[in-house]
């Protein structure tokens, strides 16, 4: 299993962050996750953020195509993806 991290910034074209389409996104590809409303930086300048935490054994081209996806419906320069391996798992 490994952790993905998805950095999504405020739409560069409204400046507002739109956490309704990041999630609405992410739930599409994944059953659960966690999302966190932190400050990002881009760019020399501030603005709200929304950072994805996903466990998952997706293979990493699957994972870099959401985070295309996201920069697409986001009107993003780009969106950072992090990912780490991880010693999780579920305990149903």
């Amino acid at each position: 299993m490994k952790k993905v991290y998805y950095y999504v910034g405020a739409n560069n074209i409204t400046k507002t962050l739109e956490s309704d389409k990041i999630i609405k996104t992410i739930s599409e590809h994944f059953d659960g996750f966690t999302a966190f409303e932190v400050v990002g930086f881009w760019k020399g300048s501030q603005e709200k953020t929304l950072k994805i935490e996903v466990i998952t054994d997706l293979i990493d081209s699957k994972l870099a195509g959401i985070a295309r996806e996201l920069k697409e419906k986001l009107e993003q320069d780009s969106v950072l993806m992090e990912i780490v391996q991880s010693n999780c798992a579920f305990i149903n």
